[in-house]
């Protein structure tokens, strides 16, 4: 398994765990602008979102910068993975658009608090994508064979 290729996994497992905790608490509060009342919760999204980008920094940026880890195999899945994360973020934006859209069309307008969970959720998502893009990538490559 390549250094860059076990980083990228290292790096999703961690982040998939944050985000599912921040799932599991926002599931228990069951409403969003109560999430954002209670401290202990806020505190809850906000490691997550501080974590998530933080760990991928850590471990893949470190592959990174060690020029003699990377190859031309290496740098070509990156790029691949650099065009699965940005599809990953724009389908997670229309999701948050179309969802909350027709989740509060009766109302004509969105609490606020959406506005911050949707940015935190990107923050979350954005490492996450890259990291599959890049475990995704060296499959797909050894596959191919």
């Amino acid at each position: 398994m390549a250094p860059l290729q076990k980083r990228a996994l290292y790096s999703l497992a961690v982040g998939i765990v944050l985000a599912a905790a921040v799932i599991v608490v926002l599931v228990i509060h069951g409403d969003v602008p109560a999430f954002f009342d209670n401290l202990n919760s806020r505190m809850v999204l906000y490691a997550a979102v501080i974590g998530v980008p933080l760990i991928y920094l850590i471990l893949v940026n470190i592959s990174l910068r060690k020029p003699t880890q990377i190859d031309e195999r290496d740098k070509s899945i990156i790029e691949q993975s650099r065009s699965i994360q940005w599809v990953i973020i724009v389908l997670s934006l229309a999701a948050w658009t179309i969802g909350l859209t027709e989740a509060y069309s009766d109302q004509g307008q969105v609490p606020i608090e959406y506005l911050n969970l949707i940015f935190m959720s990107i923050l979350i998502i954005s490492p996450l994508a890259q990291s599959l893009g890049i475990v995704a990538g060296y499959w797909s490559m050894n596959r191919d064979g």
